[in-house]
């Protein structure tokens, strides 16, 4: 006999005890429910060992990755497009890396005749009856296959009550983590809820870095149709690939960024590898004072995208443009981990577009002009990008001169003097306005027609 049969037979020998101490706890609680509660603390006890044996071999593998396996994430429903077209075990790959093409075979979320079946009752008014989901889990019921502990129509039917109340109850009170309704209960109501604590929208991680769903179909529904800006996750297990990902990116920010990363990274899973710049303080800024709301932006010197990935969230079209190598290959890989749409643009300042008009809605160029100031030939080449770039709102970041006092340059300005020098040699910037500080005490000047 070989190994699979066996986890077939404690598999089923598994269940049916559940089975018979579940149904022994109806019948005679006074027996059945300290059993019951046994089982649970059982099943817990086995579900934590096994986690921290997981935790400490990826440890092992990875010691330089501080990753927080238990951590809950917070996350826009939207980044969860896809779902696996297969059933995935939660409970024996929680903490997991995985190897191999599981996450290969997928399905659009939205496809999915429960979530068309959320979209149809409360959307459109139709009743569950008359949706093709209702129909098939009906079907399934029917054949003896249980749904949601649902044995027949009556209890389908009061589920789906149970969900319209659900519904209307995140509409009015906003949505609720496990943990929030945990510790609202008392000590004996949450005894032996260990599997509910986890039961938040389950993710996993796939090779690329995209989220995609394991459980929590019903509660992923109703936020994308409310628009919920941020649900708790939980990410069960990670593609080897991607967490080699984060492997090359520790050890870039340690080996070439000074230990640190230049800015901050958008992808939730991402955002605990240490940066040198504030992004969010200078987003935050920049927004407040755009005038334009949606256009194109063009990001000069874009390093890994923090800006670019931010403005496309708020409706720019993007050009991040950098020369980097070591940056582009990541700034890559992060647009596809987050499903961007931005154009990467792999070419110099001055080679960009060489002798052509450049026009753009919004420029950003943070911390990047004075690197031209060094040399005669950059200096120059600085002037001939200013009379051909055609933009109706500049944020330009000037640095200090203080932090180049031993630098030996060609040019050295005052911010207020660099204005004037972009002002001069522009072909349509003609004002400008200070709208803030930089972390660093660098000023942020908006320059506009």
């Amino acid at each position: 006999m070989n190994i699979s049969f066996y986890k077939k037979i404690r598999s089923k020998i598994i269940v049916n005890t559940r089975e018979f101490i579940f149904n022994l706890s109806n019948k005679l609680p006074f027996l059945g429910r300290p059993l019951a509660t046994g089982w649970y603390i059982l099943r817990d006890l086995r579900f934590v060992i096994k986690k921290e044996i997981l935790k400490l071999a990826t440890r092992l593998k990875y010691p330089a990755d501080k990753l927080d396996f238990d951590k809950t994430y917070g996350i826009h429903p939207n980044k969860i497009q896809y779902c696996l077209d297969s059933k995935f075990d939660i409970w024996k790959n929680y903490g997991r890396i995985l190897g191999g093409d599981w996450d290969q075979s997928l399905i659009n979320f939205e496809d999915l005749d429960i979530y068309q079946a959320f979209k149809q009752r409360f959307k459109e008014g139709k009743m569950w009856k008359e949706t093709e989901f209702y129909h098939r889990v009906i079907g399934q019921i029917s054949n003896g296959i249980k749904k949601w502990d649902c044995k027949d129509k009556e209890d389908f039917d009061f589920r789906l009550e149970q969900i319209d109340s659900l519904y209307y109850q995140i509409k009015d009170s906003g949505y609720k983590s496990q943990q929030d309704i945990y510790l609202s209960e008392g000590w004996l109501a949450r005894r032996g809820k260990i599997g509910e604590i986890l039961d938040e929208i389950a993710v996993v991680i796939d090779r690329n870095g995209q989220f995609l769903l394991v459980e929590g179909r019903h509660r992923l529904s109703i936020a994308k149709l409310l628009n919920i800006p941020r649900v708790p996750i939980r990410i069960i297990a990670r593609h080897k690939k991607w967490m080699d990902f984060r492997k090359e990116l520790i050890f870039f920010s340690k080996n070439y960024q000074k230990g640190k990363l230049y800015q901050p990274l958008t992808h939730p899973d991402l955002q605990d590898i240490p940066f040198q710049r504030d992004g969010e303080e200078r987003f935050k800024m920049i927004k407040e004072n755009l005038t334009i709301r949606k256009g194109i932006l063009l990001d000069i010197g874009a390093n890994l995208g923090y800006f670019c990935h931010k403005f496309e969230e708020e409706g720019f079209d993007c050009y991040a443009l950098e020369e980097n190598r070591m940056c582009l290959y990541f700034l890559e890989k992060l647009k596809r981990a987050e499903n961007r749409k931005f154009k990467i643009v792999p070419e110099t300042l001055f080679e960009y577009k060489k002798n052509q008009e450049l026009v753009f809605d919004v420029v950003l160029a943070l911390s990047i002009f004075h690197h031209f100031l060094d040399r005669e030939a950059t200096y120059l080449n600085l002037v001939q990008f200013l009379k051909r770039l055609k933009t109706k709102e500049l944020i330009f970041e000037p640095y200090l001169p203080e932090e180049f006092r031993n630098r030996k340059v060609y040019k050295t300005y005052m911010p207020e003097r660099f204005v004037d020098f972009i002002i001069e040699n522009s072909c349509c910037l003609n004002n400008a306005k200070l709208i803030g500080k930089s972390e660093k005490g660098r000023p942020i000047y908006k320059i506009t027609i």
